[in-house]
């Protein structure tokens, strides 16, 4: 659903030889993410990623 002021993600489909347009950025995109959605990221990819010992460990 895009409004008046935003452009398609894709106008045309690419022919060959032609680069795929990478869609623009959203308006929350360009904020960095706030540390409790990074730590909150970590836990989701395991224990391995935070460093804690796991259940098993």
């Amino acid at each position: 659903m895009n409004t008046a002021r935003e452009k398609p993600i894709h106008d045309h489909a690419p022919r060959p030889g032609e680069e795929i347009p990478l869609p623009d950025l959203e308006e929350d995109e360009t904020v960095p993410p706030r540390p409790e959605e990074e730590i909150a990221d970590r836990f989701r990819d395991g224990p391995e990623a935070t460093g804690l010992p796991g259940p098993s460990d």
